[in-house]
Formats: C-alpha cells, sequence, structure tokens
C-alpha cells in the first residue's frame, strides 16, 4: 500500500511600486533605518546638506537635508546596496557606491567633507562600516550567500536559523494542518515565535501555526531576533523571524532549477528486508521513495526606476510507502 502526497508551495507574485516622492511602500518592521552627521574636515557641522540614497537595483532616490547640526535621518529604506552622495555648497561631493543595509537595521554612518579646491569628488568605493548604537535587540541577518551556498534538505530555507547558537530545533510534534516554525527560542515552544514576510504576519491567529511560504528562490534575506526586540512585533514570546523578499529590478534576471531524488538512486535502509516467497530467504528491499522540487523565478521592470515586478513559483511532489517492513519476521 503507498501513500501519494503532493505538496505546493505559494505561487508568490510581487510588485515594488515608487510613488512620486520617490519613495517606496513598505512596512515598517521589514525595512532599515539610517542616519548620521555630516562634518567638515575640523570636525564641525555642515548644515543644509544634501544627503542621497540611490537604490542601485532599482535606480529609486530618496534624499533628505542635514539640520543645523548636521545630522540627517532616513526611515523606511527597503534593504539593499545603495550609492550614497553627499553634496553641499563649498565641499567636494562624496560618493560611496558600497553601502549595504540589511532588514531591520537602525545603522549610523557618519560623513567627513571636503573642502573643494577644484572640481572634485570624494568617491568610496570600499563596503563601509555601519554601527548601530540604538540597538537594544539581539538580532541576526541571514543574507542572501548564506541562502544561496549553504546546503539544506528539502529547501526549507528557514532551517538556516540554526547557523545560530541560541536556535534549536522545536521537539514537539507539529500538526499538519497547523505546522509550527518548527523552532525553538531560548526555551520557548515553536507556537510562540512570530514569523512575517514583508511585514505581514504569517501565522494563524488562532493557534499561531505557520502559513504557506515563499519559496526559497524568493527570499533575499531574513532577520532573526532572538531577544529584546521592539513592541512591533507583538505576539512573540520566543523569537521572530522577520523575512524580506526580492523584488523586480532594472535588470531583467530569473532561473529554473529542479531537484530530483528516487528510491533507485539512494541506499537502502540495511535493515529493511522481506521474505522470499521463492526460496524463503530474506532478501533486502528499497522502501518506495520518489520527490520531484521543481520551479521558476523571473523579474525585471515595467517602467525603468519606477515599476517593478517579481515572480516566483515552486513545487514539491513526494510519492513514498506509507508503511515499513523493517523488522519483518522479527529480522529472520
Amino acid at each position: 500500500m503507498r501513500d501519494f502526497g503532493r505538496a505546493f508551495s505559494l505561487c508568490f507574485l510581487s510588485w515594488d511600486l515608487g510613488v512620486s516622492n520617490g519613495t517606496l511602500a513598505r512596512a515598517q518592521v521589514n525595512t532599515v533605518g539610517l542616519s548620521g552627521q555630516v562634518t567638515d574636515p575640523q570636525e564641525l557641522a555642515v548644515p543644509a546638506a544634501t544627503v542621497s540614497m540611490k537604490l542601485t537595483a532599482t535606480g529609486i532616490t530618496r534624499r533628505v537635508n542635514t539640520d543645523l547640526e548636521g545630522r540627517y535621518l532616513l526611515v523606511g529604506l527597503p534593504p539593499g546596496t545603495y550609492e550614497m552622495t553627499v553634496e553641499a555648497d563649498g565641499f567636494a561631493l562624496f560618493v560611496n557606491t558600497g553601502l549595504v543595509l540589511t532588514i531591520g537595521q537602525a545603522a549610523e554612518f557618519n560623513v567627513r567633507l571636503e573642502i573643494q579646491t577644484v572640481a572634485e569628488v570624494v568617491r568610496v568605493t570600499e563596503a563601509a562600516q555601519l554601527i548601530e548604537t540604538h540597538r537594544t535587540a539581539v538580532a541576526e541577518t541571514i543574507d542572501s550567500r548564506r541562502i544561496e551556498n549553504l546546503p539544506i534538505n528539502g529547501r526549507n530555507y528557514i532551517n538556516f536559523t540554526l547557523t545560530n547558537s541560541r536556535a534549536r530545533r522545536d521537539s514537539a510534534p507539529s500538526i499538519g494542518v497547523a505546522p509550527t516554525s518548527g523552532l525553538n527560542f531560548n526555551g520557548q515552544r515553536a507556537r510562540s515565535n512570530q514569523v512575517s514576510v514583508d511585514g505581514a504576519d504569517a501565522g494563524d491567529n488562532s493557534i499561531n501555526g505557520i502559513r504557506s511560504t515563499v519559496s526559497q528562490e524568493a527570499v533575499q534575506e531574513f532577520q532573526l531576533i532572538m531577544s529584546g526586540y521592539m513592541p512591533e512585533f507583538g505576539r512573540a514570546m520566543g523569537g521572530v523571524v522577520n523575512i524580506v523578499t526580492k523584488g523586480g529590478s532594472n535588470a531583467l534576471h530569473g532561473n529554473v532549477f529542479g531537484y530530483f531524488r528516487h528510491k533507485d538512486i539512494q541506499a537502502r535502509n540495511p535493515f529493511s528486508v522481506e521474505v522470499d516467497p521463492a526460496t524463503g530467504a530474506l532478501q533486502g528491499v528499497k522502501q518506495a521513495f520518489t520527490r520531484v522540487q521543481a520551479g521558476a523565478t523571473l523579474g525585471g521592470p515595467i517602467k525603468k526606476d519606477k515599476t517593478f515586478y517579481f515572480f516566483s513559483y515552486e513545487t514539491t511532489r513526494r510519492q513514498e510507502t506509507g508503511f515499513t517492513n523493517i523488522g519483518a519476521e522479527n529480522f529472520g
């Protein structure tokens, strides 16, 4: 007797829309804050300097002016790689092309301007070291490099959480129709965690089970918050898993993938035996198991620097034996 199971992931379609003032519509918990101070060579404040942040992938730009103390503040920035420019009268243009902001950051980056002598630009190409002086939460970001390169069984990217020493697998059984995150933070059960996708709650309101999530190919990065999180992460006694998905960019990009596992190309369980009806002798037998995981992604611009699309689809189909003959005939 065989059991045939099929599981289909969520077919995910996202649209990144730049509104008229150049901002992006994003949920607060799913964005980045950046602040700092602009000073001159004598460490004095530079007021009314223009600070611009351009998201490299989409070209969308946010601008703000410094106050009388030379300080600036940008909130609601989507995670990604930015080009930062700072300009002020009498000073050389400052350009930093390697500013990487990750989900949930409240980063601080100070800029020192040089006196302009000729048409001069101070260009920084190395990755900037950002600091977070006001963060109280114990958190870590699982970036796209880990998601794309670390090995994983079953393509459940949430398991990358286990690379953090404060996370454990939850030993409590999971109910099929209302699965949990399967993670244990600080001794709390898995139903005590909060999982959000692009700022939206991905948990069931009744028992806090986790709803269907997006494909691993659609995940840009996610943040783990183990303790000390802010009030916007309401219903959590354990940890918070804050997921941000990929979006379209000015470049057309996508991929097609497939993974196949069949009983004929995997090892047999050494204890799986049956009696040969012809000879009465024990013989080895493989348990039926076939799994196919496949999907595709596609993203690009609808209108350059303005509107983008990103589509992701993944399916999992599995065929396996619902019963086992391990230990049949009392191992002979």
